[in-house]
């Protein structure tokens, strides 16, 4: 029995360092939820990873439905369709149209309604507004959580404003999961995974993070060279952080 419950608690850590969170979260809670599991001596432990990953929102995330949607290509530029408001309103600095068009969108279908959050949620990251754009891109993601593109620019931007890895690390999983050949999920996906290395100092990290950054490399169209750069310089940095940390 001792042995069962070890395997299964390593199963739970194995599974979280590489990227597998929403597993991982599931087979903690089944074996909490097990009564035999009470007095195990692991028992403190896993009922922490729960309480954590609760806390990063777990059991309120938005479920995508069985309905297939086409996903958004990243540009060469870095862009997307959809962010194409935001970019006409930098470009020509006309707060008044840029307001109208978002209003636009926001009395449009569901699709328009979640363009707009994410719109928004862009512009206040933007502005530096991290609170009200943490509450935009959520929107975004509750309202048409079949898009990849949302659940991966939340993730993106809990990652560059060095917010909780965990929030991050669930909302880039269900990303890759809705567009598996987006380059660009799985290079924020390693980017979470060195932040949990350089926070926690656990090496764990590091095997799902290069492969991360390897699949995002084989992604890459011939276009995408910024992305190709990008990820270059990313694997020198943890190359020499290697050399510092082994």
């Amino acid at each position: 029995m001792i042995k069962q419950f070890d395997e299964r608690v390593q199963n739970i850590n194995e599974l979280f360092v590489s990227g597998q969170v929403k597993e991982s979260y599931k087979v903690a809670k089944a074996l909490l939820a097990d009564p035999s599991f009470a007095s195990d001596e692991s028992f403190e432990v896993v009922q922490q990873h729960v309480e954590l990953l609760q806390a990063n929102g777990y059991d309120n995330m938005p479920k995508p439905t069985v309905d297939k949607l086409k996903q958004s290509v990243e540009r060469a530029d870095e862009s997307y369709p959809e962010r194409d408001v935001l970019a006409a309103y930098l470009g020509s600095q006309d707060a008044e149209l840029f307001g109208k068009v978002v209003d636009e969108l926001l009395v449009g279908p569901v699709e328009a309604q979640a363009n707009a959050y994410y719109t928004m949620a862009e512009y206040f990251w933007l502005a530096k507004e991290n609170d009200k754009a943490i509450a935009q891109y959520a929107e975004a993601v509750k309202l048409q959580p079949n898009k990849a593109l949302y659940w991966g620019a939340f993730a993106q931007f809990i990652n560059r404003i060095e917010g909780s890895p965990y929030l991050a690390l669930r909302l880039i999983e269900e990303a890759i999961q809705l567009d598996g050949m987006n380059p660009r999920w799985y290079f924020v996906q390693g980017n979470i995974l060195l932040q949990l290395v350089a926070s926690t100092k656990n090496l764990s990290y590091l095997p799902a993070l290069e492969e991360s950054w390897n699949k995002a490399e084989k992604r890459c169209s011939a276009k995408q060279v910024a992305l190709k750069v990008e990820l270059s310089k990313s694997k020198d940095v943890l190359v020499q952080w290697k050399k510092q940390m082994l």
